[in-house]
């Protein structure tokens, strides 16, 4: 009998799952088997062969492909149990309602980003650069794949590992160019998004019963479709949104579920969103913060109210067994957050601070979408059984930018860790205007929809600015980097650099500017990384980057006339120029006309570096080195000991 017993039990499991839930068990062990083979080869060479079998881009790496179609499918089971456990079923007007979202949606896309000749720079191009770089984890081997996924997961401050697993099995049939990319995020992440918000709609169209059911879905999605908050990175090749489905299913599967009875299926699925939420962008790890600690003293408190024991031990025994899954392996990343303080790295350039972001979620919102906001938060507190979700749809955004800075500033993209927040407010505000009289609800729900539409409108740059002072609208504007006319120079000083530059960080750019900078002619050249092997991405932040060593070690420095400056880089060109004049350490090799007023210079060290060059940039950075010694004085010490020896 002792035996019997787990037998019957993992029966019963399987039994209770569906066929695509076995497809994924089967295929994660496979995948498995794969790991472990490949672990075995990492470390006896004479395997190695036999391990590389079906690894590599030619045409594809079938290990990756298998991981990441198994992601897919373990996507969509998750999904489907979750709207099981949260009693949703959609109806053929909700699935209309989807399908027009997304069609709209694709459109708006694909009119903005096809045939667009636009180098993705900054943080745009970090997504699409961690999708090559995914590739060539896989290429060396599924052992090396794994476990620099799973580094980079714990200690990049970029870690969107949903993002590119789930892309991946669409991105590499695709010619793998950030343009690619940015079109299929603009296609598939938005669909998703629209699927979560239409699932809360119906949890909350089920909980709270409005009297025009079908105006307060459409109403509401309406709100998700034109928010350009949620888009605005997106329109510039920043996947972060994906974010925003995992929190609106979330959201969902809190409604109406106070743990007065057990539900495995629904605590499973909460545990499993939380972690992709977490994994999809540091910043979402405030947004569970939030969400639970708010979600927590709700159940809480109306479990003490009824002196319902069972429900608290069934809570407690949920909040503990999520944090051994989810909280323990996620350990590192969150040591590392906690640790951090970005606002201090990159207040050279973006001042933050909670008061200020505030101010600046404000006019990202607008004057129109902060109304809207506050209407759905006091009919929230009106309606009796919308009041926790008007606590939480207000205190949660508070609270979560309060928690972000603590850490580090808030742009766009960070914003949308409040975003769920401002969405769950918005649907109240539907909730009002589907509770009025039948005939009198359509005129303020058409109204609203024509505001939505002429807020996006202005944002995207579809329709000018119209009726009412840009205060009302969105303070957010669609744009990416202006139509290059200079890709031929660019190509040009990338062959220079390939016949004339060799290994690791040979090349080294001064400029840091909007125009050109290390990460132009990096990003032009992908997905050949060729360029990013021998040119690094360059200090541009003083307090995050450190004093670049390459000035010292790289066979050619490059820079640009007229200067193209940012934070302290025009410092260091002066101090490079006046080195230049007094020791001629280089000579000018090659120049190269960029057509546009700009022109590169190439210089080719010819003389030994010097403790004299170096005490030249000490002169000239004497006061970012007072305010980031580690940055600087430390990394000259270490020259001048190599320089003088």
């Amino acid at each position: 009998m002792p035996n019997f017993m787990p037998r019957v039990k993992l029966k019963a499991i399987f039994a209770g799952m569906t066929r695509a839930e076995r497809a994924v068990l089967v295929l994660l062990c496979l995948f498995a088997v794969k790991f472990l083979c490949s672990t075995a080869a990492h470390f006896v060479p004479a395997l190695q062969g036999v391990d590389m079998l079906g690894s590599g881009r030619n045409p594809v790496d079938v290990w990756l492909l298998l991981l990441c179609c198994t992601a897919l499918l373990g996507t969509f089971c998750l999904y489907r149990r979750a709207l099981r456990a949260a009693r949703v079923h959609l109806t053929p007007f909700d699935g209309t309602l989807l399908a027009v979202c997304c069609a709209l949606s694709a459109a708006f896309y694909l009119h903005a980003m096809v045939g667009r000749q636009s180098l993705y720079l900054w943080d745009n191009a970090t997504y699409y650069n961690l999708q090559v770089r995914l590739e060539s984890n896989f290429a060396d081997g599924v052992f090396m794949g794994v476990g620099s996924t799973i580094y980079k997961t714990w200690f990049n401050d970029y870690a969107p590992l949903v993002i590119n697993i789930l892309l991946e099995p669409f991105f590499m049939f695709t010619a793998r160019t950030a343009n690619t990319f940015a079109i299929l995020c603009g296609v598939l992440i938005p669909a998703l998004v629209y699927f979560s918000a239409l699932v809360l709609l119906i949890a909350l169209r089920n909980g709270l019963q409005p009297r025009a059911p079908r105006l307060f879905t459409a109403l509401g999605l309406v709100f998700v479709l034109l928010m350009p908050l949620l888009h605005v990175a997106l329109y510039r090749g920043m996947p972060d949104l994906l974010g925003v489905a995992f929190a609106l299913m979330l959201l969902a599967l809190f409604v109406g579920y106070d743990f007065s009875a057990p539900a495995p299926a629904r605590l499973v699925c909460m545990a499993v969103f939380t972690g992709l939420l977490i994994v999809t962008r540091r910043s979402y790890m405030f947004t569970v913060v939030t969400l639970f600690a708010l979600y927590g003293i709700w159940v809480l408190a109306k479990t003490l109210a009824r002196r319902d024991a069972g429900a608290v031990r069934r809570f407690l025994t949920f909040a503990l067994t999520s944090l051994a899954c989810v909280g323990l392996p996620l350990a590192p990343m969150f040591w590392r957050i906690v640790r951090a303080d970005y606002s201090d790295r990159y207040a050279t350039y973006q001042t933050g601070g909670f008061v200020a972001e505030l101010a600046n979620q404000r006019v990202y919102l607008g004057y129109f979408l902060l109304a809207v906001l506050l209407v759905g938060v006091l009919y929230g507190l009106y309606k009796k059984a919308a009041r926790f979700l008007s606590v939480l749809a207000l205190a949660g955004a508070v609270a979560t930018v309060w928690l972000v800075t603590r850490v580090q500033n808030m742009d766009d993209h960070q914003s949308l860790a409040v975003a769920p927040f401002y969405l769950l407010g918005f649907f109240l505000c539907a909730l009002a205007v589907a509770d009025l009289p039948r005939p009198a609800a359509w005129l303020p729900a058409g109204a609203l929809g024509l505001l939505c539409a002429l807020n996006f409108g202005a944002c995207s740059t579809l329709l000018p600015p119209l009726f009412f002072p840009t205060e009302v609208y969105s303070g957010l504007y669609f744009y990416v980097d202006d139509e290059r006319q200079d890709m031929a120079g660019i190509a040009q000083v990338n062959d220079w650099l390939r016949a004339n530059c060799s290994g690791e960080n040979s090349a080294y750019m001064i400029c840091h500017g909007v125009v050109y900078s290390a990460d132009v002619f990096r990003a032009a050249a992908l997905p050949d990384e060729s360029i990013r092997a021998m040119l690094p991405y360059g200090a541009v932040n003083p307090g995050n980057d450190a004093f670049p060593k390459e000035l010292f070690t790289a066979q050619v420095v490059l820079t640009c006339t007229p200067f193209d400056p940012s934070n302290h880089t025009e410092k260091i060109n002066s101090a490079f120029l006046e080195n230049q004049e007094l020791y001629h350490p280089f000579e000018l090799a090659a120049e190269f006309d960029m057509g546009n007023g700009y022109t590169i210079q190439a210089y080719r060290r010819v003389k030994e570096p010097t403790v004299a060059e170096l005490d030249t940039y000490r002169r000239w950075l004497a006061e970012e080195d007072a305010q980031f010694p580690y940055n600087f004085s430390a990394v000259w010490d270490q020259l001048e000991t190599q320089l003088a020896k």
